[in-house]
C-alpha cells in the first residue's frame, strides 16, 4: 500500500471545492463515502478522485480516517440485523 492523496467533497458546503487528504486506501471510486478530521471534529466527504498535482499533496496534511460500508449498512437494514 502506497501513500496517494485523495480528493475529497463536502455535500452542501462548497460542493464544487475539493479537499486534499492522505489515503493508503487503494481502491476508492468516485463518489464513496469516508470519514476524514475537520478542524474541531470528524466529517462525511465524498471521494472525488486521486490527485495527480504535487500541489494536491502540498495541500494536504490530515488522514482519511475510513471508507464508511455503506453497502454493509443497507444489508443489515434489509435483512434486520440490527435487532
Amino acid at each position: 500500500m502506497g501513500k496517494k492523496v485523495a480528493l475529497i467533497k463536502f455535500k452542501g458546503y462548497q460542493e464544487f471545492m475539493e479537499y486534499s487528504y492522505f489515503t493508503d486506501i487503494e481502491d476508492l471510486q468516485e463518489g464513496d463515502v469516508v470519514v476524514v478530521p475537520t478542524n474541531s471534529s470528524y466529517s462525511i466527504g465524498f471521494f472525488s478522485r486521486y490527485a495527480t498535482l504535487k500541489q494536491h499533496a502540498k495541500n494536504a496534511s490530515k488522514w482519511i480516517v475510513q471508507k464508511v460500508d455503506i453497502e454493509a449498512y443497507e444489508e443489515k437494514m434489509f435483512l434486520g440485523g440490527f435487532d
